[in-house]
């Protein structure tokens, strides 16, 4: 869901369409098992493929919702350290910046995060040329 869409109850409603497919293989899988089982059915191979998408969409899943988790994570915490590290009301420019900008921020130390947050707003640096422009690097051990 993009940051523009406005929420209201109407629209609050979450649909995890990857969950719905994975989902849906799986039941196929089963049909398809249970058809050539017990009916007949030559489905075994339909199964085996149906089963192994099924798979699939929950190992990606599992992926993408914790990279999600994550980004959302660290957002948070550059909120807590602009607000910490920077004078006052200097943190309202984070807001200024996409997800993937503040994820990409959160490598600066302490001494150049004020300046880079400037220059990333001013500029309207990609997370990439933020993180280029990182010269004291604060790192990351715990991404997954």
């Amino acid at each position: 869901m993009s940051q523009a869409t406005a929420q209201s109850f109407e629209k609050h409603a979450h649909h995890p369409v990857p969950t719905y497919i994975a989902l849906l293989l799986w039941l196929g899988a089963l049909m398809a098992w249970l058809g050539s089982r017990f009916m007949g059915w030559d489905a075994a191979d339909v199964s085996m493929g149906l089963l192994f998408g099924a798979v699939f969409m929950a190992l990606s899943m599992g992926r993408i919702y914790t990279v999600r988790l994550q980004d959302r994570i660290i957002m948070l915490e550059m909120k807590v350290r602009c607000a910490e590290v920077l004078p006052a009301g200097e943190d309202a420019r984070l807001a200024q910046l996409t997800p993937k900008q503040m994820v990409a921020l959160r490598f600066a130390s302490d001494a150049e995060l004020g300046d880079l947050l400037d220059r990333a707003v001013r500029e309207r640096l990609s997370p990439v040329d933020i993180k280029r422009a990182v010269t004291q690097w604060r790192a990351d051990h715990h991404r997954t």
